[in-house]
Formats: structure tokens, sequence, C-alpha cells
């Protein structure tokens, strides 16, 4: 028996600390591709080259790198060079336009954004760019979980006599990098995201409203926890 392939998703990561921004980007692109978020011009660097995704849509203003600097650094790196590049501001002014233009982006959007024409174009963008192939997890849900539970557990290595020494008291526990666990759990909500497309990829020629509206709510409240923890990535 021969399987299917797994689908071609396009990537894009969206670069912004607005939450407001994110929350909109995110609930207008999520149906056409792979999300992945970053509210810092250095955390942006990162997951450009973890992630190299297809296009790169980001802020001008961001509390450490500006938008102009991730562009430049992009362009430094001989594997991110060529990723195509949206800027999203609230600076509507032609020197800002020129500077953008100039630093290679392909189009330029003020704040507040027109969703349909920023869908139009990154869709006209994507299609233009080679797509890189991300194996996806299309089992339903409940063959997955079978799956899971059916895996042997690790062994555990046990003592061979009993210890009979008081425990050493705990260490204190180190500082919890806010940063970090919202990067992971941006990580996360990407995921969930990703299934949650493959799921509407996947209904039947037809469906009705109902069938779809459960992956509809997915996607959007994976768009309210993204808000959410642009908010708390702000904190600090």
């Amino acid at each position: 028996m021969t399987t299917n392939p797994a689908p071609q998703r396009h990537k894009v990561l969206i670069v912004d600390d607005d939450p407001g921004m994110v929350h909109l980007l995110a609930r207008t692109l999520l149906d056409m591709a792979q999300l992945h978020f970053a509210v810092r011009g250095d955390d942006a660097l990162a997951k450009l080259a973890q992630h190299k995704p297809d296009l790169l849509v980001i802020d001008a203003e961001l509390p450490d790198l500006d938008g102009y600097s991730v562009i430049a650094r992009l362009r430094e790196n001989p594997q991110l060079a060529h990723t195509a590049v949206v800027m999203v501001t609230s600076h509507d002014d032609a020197s800002h336009r020129q500077r953008a233009f100039a630093a290679g982006v392909l189009d330029f959007f003020t704040k507040p954004i027109d969703r349909e024409l920023i869908r139009l174009r990154v869709q006209q963008i994507l299609n233009g760019e080679s797509m890189e192939l991300i194996e996806l997890d299309e089992r339903p849900l409940p063959v997955q979980r079978a799956a899971a539970a059916a895996a042997p557990a690790p062994a555990v290595n046990r003592p061979t006599t009993p210890v009979s020494a008081p425990a050493p008291l705990a260490a204190p526990a180190a500082p919890i990098d806010v940063h970090a666990v919202t990067s992971e759990l941006f990580e996360r909500m990407s995921a969930i995201l990703s299934q949650a497309e493959t799921l509407r990829e996947h209904v039947r020629p037809g469906a009705n409203a109902s069938e779809i509206y459960p992956i509809q709510r997915i996607q959007e409240e994976c768009a309210e926890v993204i808000q959410l923890l642009v908010t708390i990535s702000g904190e600090d």
C-alpha cells in the first residue's frame, strides 16, 4: 500500500512586538502557511536560522534590533539571503518606504493594515517561492494517541541497594527566562495551527459549516493565545 506524500507547506515568520498586530496577522495568514512568531530582533534572527521561512513579515521598530537591522543581518547569511520580506510599520513617510525597498523588501504596509490586501500580496509572494517539505503526522488524533499509549515506556534504572542517606537540599530555582518560555510556547502554538490546517485540507468537499466550525475555533483560539504570549513577553 502506498502512502500519500506529506503536503508541502509554506512557512512565514511574523515579527512584531505589538500584541494586537500579531493577533491580526496571525488570524489573517493562519490558513495560508505554517506560522512562526518572534517579538524581538535577536529572537527573529534565531527563528530565521532555525526555520528558514519562505517569507518574513516584520515591523520596522522592535525592542532591540530594528527591522532594518534584522534584514541587513539576514542578507549577510548565504542560507537566508534570498528570503522574501514584507515590512509592516506605523511609519507612512516616504523615507521609511524608500529605506525598506532599498533593503530589498518586496512590499511595505502601513498600520492599520488592509487584511485582504496583505493576504493577497502574501499569497502572490508565496506562490513565487519554492516550498520546503515539512513532514506532518496526518493520522487522526485517536490513532496518534493509541500509538503513543502502545509505545514502550522508557527504562528506569533502579538502585540495587536501598539509599538511606537523606536527600540533599534542592538548589535554589534558577530565574525563569520568560522570553525562552514564550518562544517555546510560540512553537507549540505553531504546531497546533499546522495540524489544524492539515485537518481543514482533509475536510470533504461540500462540507457544511458545522463540520468546518471546530477547526476554525481551534485556529481562532490559537490566535488568541498568541496575542497573550506577545503581551507576556513584553512585560519585563
